[in-house]
């Protein structure tokens, strides 16, 4: 009776344990999220980031989190289909910054994710519209917080990029690494809310 009690206890410690040393992705406040790939960019071999979701500024956080894919590099040219529509994570380019990822700045010609999402995965902000009808005014006022915006830590610009995105069906979103905020009627202070809440927080944040 005692032997067969022993290997109870022993797996009880180590669930313990594993707990202690976040062996959990759950942490409180924070929702569950899973790790998924797809044909384009499998989860085979690759691994997610940890904390995933990636920490934010405070809590509540600001936006919902949406499922981890890899952040595997592909070659140029390879077209990933992300998962969730705009990426919040996944497969992209590693060309060096101003290519992939792309340079800091206010943007009015698409560039394709492939490219961007690399900027995520070094805890970018990306804001993203979409104006079939034209939003010169909206565009004006991101580029106005835009320049507003301080220079991160280490770096002589900010974390930012604003660029058209047609393929998503909001207006106006904001997206960091893992986490996304729909914007249907566009606000500066919405944008600047979920700027605050996740500004820094990638787990390659110290990339360019």
């Amino acid at each position: 009776m005692i032997n067969s009690v022993r290997p109870l206890l022993l797996i009880a410690a180590v669930v313990g344990a594993l707990a202690a040393c976040g062996g959990s992705s759950q942490r409180s406040g924070y929702p569950a999220i899973k790790f998924v790939g797809n044909s384009t960019c499998p989860s085979d071999g690759a691994s997610a980031y940890a904390p995933s979701p990636p920490n934010v500024n405070s809590l509540p956080p600001v936006g919902e989190a949406i499922d981890e894919m890899p952040h595997t590099h592909v070659a140029m040219g390879t077209q990933v289909t992300y998962n969730h529509n705009p990426p919040t994570s996944g497969c992209h380019y590693n060309l060096g910054y101003g290519s992939a990822p792309i340079q800091s700045g206010v943007y009015n010609q698409e560039i394709p994710p492939e490219y961007w999402v690399h900027n995520l995965e070094h805890g970018y902000i990306v804001v993203l519209y979409n104006c079939p009808s034209g939003c010169d005014t909206q565009f004006n006022q991101l580029r106005t917080w835009y320049h507003s915006l301080p220079a991160e830590p280490n770096f002589n610009y900010p974390k930012v990029v604003v660029l058209p995105y047609t393929e998503m069906t909001v207006p106006f979103a904001a997206v960091s690494w893992d986490w996304y905020l729909p914007i249907p009627v566009f606000s500066i202070n919405e944008v600047n809310r979920f700027y605050e809440n996740h500004r820094g927080n990638a787990n390659e944040a110290a990339g360019p």
